[in-house]
């Protein structure tokens, strides 16, 4: 509330002083005397008053706003506000011109008063519908920034879930890989899936608070990921990237590629003793950056949902909160089958 006075304040004072200066022009023009005190006491006056009530009109205006279902409440609490302002204004030049500037052929103060309901009534209303535009814009400023801060937490949560979800079942996963290295007397294969296996845990652990990052770093954690992956897998699986020069130094949501990757493997390559392949692509186009991981698998089963499973709706989800419709994630299933599934958002580059 403070701070809202001292906002009204100061924009007051600055009416106020451009209100005054424009009377002492008017007078000085009109050979009505130079000095500044009746210039002030005639126009500065009443917006320094008006500064003292300026944050409750917003507050009113602002509680009492304009929205379907409750037009017939709006209406009556700002016609009140507007009274309350004009009556204001109206009071304030009656007390000035009553008891500080005293004229020729004195006037009763009831009299000032009712000349200037009438004289002060369209400059109260403009005053008014400003005092509560303002509030109005500070308002939606403040709900946008708590949208966005919700946003970005919401964010953060999923990709928190999203790590909880890659940290157990890859890890049990990668350590049965090893285990079977070692069983096979394989010393120097087990300890590189297990430096492997500390680069990707490092790698996701390190840049936890990050909810963007180069794509060249994404791709760079995907090979280390799908190295391990290709140690289970053996000769059954073949990986490719194909990453534009344009397209590495973009910005994607970190981690938003891995799920996809994650679910060619186990729903698409995995479940079938034939040797697959998985391409991971990106390319620029226009001001839209488009990443794909298309897999030979299975494809879509029957009756499959969008919404299954977790990483399929919190991709998409992320996508859609940060970017809006410009985020989207589309699954086809080719006639060659197999899945390709793309990732399209705006295209920004990362900061030098």
């Amino acid at each position: 509330m403070r701070q809202r006075y001292l906002v009204a304040l100061i924009g007051c004072s600055f009416v106020g002083l451009l209100s005054t200066g424009e009377a002492w022009f008017w007078n000085v023009v009109n050979d009505h005397g130079a000095g500044l005190a009746r210039p002030f006491l005639m126009d500065g006056l009443q917006w320094l008053v008006f500064a003292t009530v300026a944050p409750v009109l917003a507050a009113w205006g602002v509680r009492y706003r304009f929205e379907r279902g409750h037009w017939p409440q709006a209406i009556a609490a700002n016609l009140a506000g507007v009274a309350a302002t004009v009556v204001l204004f109206a009071a304030i030049d009656a007390v000035v011109m009553s008891w500080m500037i005293v004229p020729a052929d004195p006037e009763p103060f009831w009299l000032h008063l009712r000349n200037q309901l009438v004289y002060k009534s369209g400059f109260a209303v403009l005053a008014y519908g400003a005092t509560v535009g303002a509030g109005y814009a500070a308002a939606y400023t403040r709900r946008s920034r708590e949208l966005a801060r919700l946003t970005a937490e919401l964010t953060q949560a999923q990709l928190n879930a999203l790590r909880m979800q890659l940290n157990p079942h890859f890890l049990f996963n990668t350590l049965h890989t090893i285990a079977a290295v070692v069983r096979e007397h394989d010393e120097a294969q087990a300890v590189a899936l297990i430096e492997r296996l500390g680069d990707v845990l490092r790698h996701v652990l390190r840049t936890s608070n990050e909810l963007e990052v180069p794509l060249a770093g994404e791709v760079a954690f995907l090979r280390q990921y799908l190295e391990i992956e290709q140690a289970r897998f053996g000769d059954r699986l073949e990986v490719s990237f194909a990453i534009d020069d344009d397209a590495a130094g973009a910005m994607v949501p970190q981690l938003i590629v891995q799920p996809l990757v994650e679910n060619a493997l186990r729903h698409g390559l995995s479940p079938r003793a034939a040797s697959g392949k998985l391409s991971v692509t990106a390319h620029r186009r226009a001001d839209t950056l488009e990443v794909r991981v298309t897999d030979d698998g299975l494809g879509l089963r029957d009756g499959w949902d969008q919404d299954d499973g977790l990483g399929v709706p919190n991709v998409r989800a992320r996508l859609v909160r940060m970017y809006g419709p410009a985020g989207r994630l589309s699954l086809a299933a080719p006639a060659s089958g197999g899945v390709i599934a793309t990732i399209s958002l705006p295209f920004r580059e990362a900061a030098a």
